[in-house]
């Protein structure tokens, strides 16, 4: 499943992602967190893991909603809502 989760961010970065593409601001966003600090180096964490942690999943996505939401913010439009995701133990 992780590395289900690389090859589409990967696939996403060449700019070949099915909706996120475009010029809306959701879009430049979503594409902007993926050079996030914090994500790029969850994402070369996860490179090397040999089996699927549901953990490290949860950060990651965690990571790269946080990234797009902080973008979204700074160019003061409101972020979505919605419910929180569950945490793996």
């Amino acid at each position: 499943m992780r590395l289900l989760g690389i090859w589409l961010a990967l696939f996403v970065l060449t700019g070949c992602g099915w909706g996120g593409s475009g010029d809306s601001p959701e879009a430049v966003c979503r594409r902007q967190a993926y050079d996030d600090p914090k994500v790029k180096s969850l994402t070369i964490a996860n490179l090397g893991a040999s089996a699927p942690d549901p953990m490290a999943d949860f950060q990651y996505n965690k990571a790269l909603r946080d990234a797009t939401n902080a973008c979204l913010q700074q160019k003061g439009i409101a972020v979505r809502g919605g419910v929180e995701p569950v945490q793996p133990h």
